[in-house]
């Protein structure tokens, strides 16, 4: 996997009072994962981050922001953050908290297991 293990240890300190959460590996990186549902990740080149449709699109209006593609497809609802975005705790803190407080407002992910 080609994901930045320091900024997956810092994801997790970021995350360390929040609770129900899990990790796990996905999209060529790790993630971290609420009802089932992955919300924030290190994956190749940064940070991948879950979001609502309207903050979605400001993100992507920064220069820091991408749309997040795995496997050739765009992911819907995920921007990918570059590492120059991410070089303070507390940088790193909103993106996390943003997108632990959007996975918390969804249902749980519907199980695939038949």
């Amino acid at each position: 996997m080609g994901y930045d293990e320091r900024l997956f240890e810092r994801m997790l300190d970021a995350l360390e009072r929040k609770e129900g959460w899990s990790e796990k590996n996905q999209f060529g990186g790790r993630v971290c994962v609420v009802k089932g549902r992955p919300f924030i990740g290190a994956v190749d080149g940064g940070l991948i981050a879950l979001c609502n449709e309207e903050a979605l699109k400001k993100h992507l209006e920064l220069k820091h922001c991408t749309p997040f593609e795995h496997g050739g497809k765009e992911q819907p609802g995920w921007v990918k953050v570059s590492m120059d975005a991410l070089k303070t705790a507390k940088q790193l803190s909103r993106w996390v908290d943003a997108s632990y407080t959007h996975v918390n407002t969804l249902e749980p992910a519907k199980s695939r297991k038949g």
